[in-house]
């Protein structure tokens, strides 16, 4: 795929009407790998093009960082990424490798590019990423930029939004507030989500082991009672932790477990572990580690769209008991931006509006997880917060880890004690 994005970069215009007086170029090239190259349109301001390579997910943002860092130059911006990469700034900068580091990044992309007399021509072509990403630059305030959407595209559909993302944030926020007020125990709750917060990319530091007894925990979650789980799991992974055991389980050891009055007796369940096991060794004898197999993708654990595409398939193909929607849970357990949508955020947010359904289809799944990244990425946290904050809000039977004794929103709500009836459409009018 050739240039499938430019934008101009100028002065700010004021005599000329509607356009910057151009310096310089950015032309988006989405292959394989993709990539910004930045080129001076004269000689004065440089003779060599400058290559950054973009995550997927935030290509717009990463090109307006690029701008702050090799445009306007600004001191505080390029000391910032001098110390994020560790390496010169004028070629093959891979803006993936940042980890969380990224979102400072932006942030402070955004403060400071507002300050500069630059103006912006931004040109998505047809199918080009950054057309579902244009509505970030109203974070920027008084940068001045121009769109030239391409025809035919459906783009002012695609860039519209049906709520302000700032009330996705409020409304965050008010749970968040009225969880902590419910928790008979402040300082866990606190320490538990802090905990949480520390999730990014943290595939790289668990062993083999810790990733295998996850993928058994998710397997038995999924369509259960977090309740009874939660009673059971000691059980569960005095049998089915150590990948390398279970590999050589057989009928006998099956049956043992299914006559433990303390198991969860799930034959499915258990014979998929069995198999996950045996899976995780041929991982791990051609890639060295389950954490070198995930890398091979070749997928930044931001990338959300790489996360779907690539990883997301890729693992329920591999292992039994891995749907759609239990792949995306074990992949935020190994701290990659996406979450589990749980049938009680789906409910939630159906309630609230957001989504036209509850049922866990795949447009609701897609835009309930980009609804919970734009959260953290605003509030700068990480998603697994956010869902487990929406998840508490919602289970029957409330979060211990959290200190909360019931949840608000659940299947029959408790409205009176609820926080969000400004917003709620189940609330407004009952069905």
């Amino acid at each position: 795929m050739g240039v499938t994005a430019f934008i101009i970069v100028g002065s700010r215009p004021y005599i000329t009407y509607g356009l910057p007086n151009p310096g310089y170029i950015l032309l988006l090239y989405e292959n394989n790998r993709p990539a910004w190259e930045l080129k001076p349109l004269y000689p004065e301001l440089g003779k060599t093009s400058i290559t950054w390579i973009p995550t997927i997910e935030g290509m717009l943002e990463d090109a307006l960082i690029m701008i702050g860092v090799h445009v306007v130059k600004d001191r505080k911006l390029r000391k910032l990424a001098e110390e994020v990469f560790k390496k010169p700034l004028d070629s093959d900068v891979e803006l993936y490798r940042a980890g969380d580091q990224i979102n400072e990044l932006r942030r402070v992309a955004r403060e400071v590019l507002q300050r500069y007399d630059i103006g912006l021509v931004i040109v998505p072509l047809k199918d080009s990423t950054i057309i579902h990403q244009l509505d970030v630059l109203k974070e920027y305030g008084n940068l001045w930029y121009s769109l030239n959407l391409p025809v035919q595209t459906g783009v002012d559909q695609a860039v519209s939004v049906e709520h302000d993302p700032e009330e996705h944030v409020r409304v965050f926020q008010e749970v968040l507030k009225k969880l902590k007020e419910e928790s008979r125990d402040k300082k866990k709750f606190e320490a538990y989500l802090e905990k949480l917060n520390k999730y990014a990319g943290r595939y790289k530091e668990l062993t083999d082991e810790e990733m295998y007894s996850i993928l058994v925990q998710v397997i038995f979650f999924a369509g259960m009672k977090a309740r009874i789980v939660e009673e059971k799991m000691p059980t569960i992974l005095k049998y089915l932790s150590d990948f390398k055991k279970v590999a050589r389980y057989g009928e006998e050891d099956i049956k043992r477990m299914l006559s433990d009055k303390n198991m969860i007796r799930n034959r499915r369940k258990i014979e998929a572990c069995i198999h996950n096991a045996r899976e995780f060794e041929k991982i791990i004898q051609k890639y060295g580690s389950f954490a070198n197999y995930l890398d091979s993708f070749g997928v930044s654990f931001y990338d959300y769209e790489g996360i779907k595409k690539k990883i997301r398939p890729a693992l329920i193909r591999r292992f039994k008991g891995i749907g759609k929607v239990t792949a995306y849970h074990y992949l935020m357990e190994l701290g990659f931006e996406v979450m589990k949508p749980d049938t009680t955020i789906l409910r939630l947010f159906y309630r609230l509006g957001w989504l036209e359904s509850p049922e866990p289809t795949e447009e609701n799944v897609d835009k309930t997880i980009k609804i919970c990244s734009e959260i953290a990425r605003r509030l700068d946290i990480w998603i697994r917060v956010v869902d487990m904050v929406f998840v508490a809000f919602c289970q029957e039977g409330g979060n211990n880890d959290l200190g909360i004794e019931k949840g608000i929103c659940t299947s029959t709500p408790k409205c009176n004690n609820c926080p969000l009836k400004g917003y709620c459409q189940y609330y407004i009018m009952p069905p």
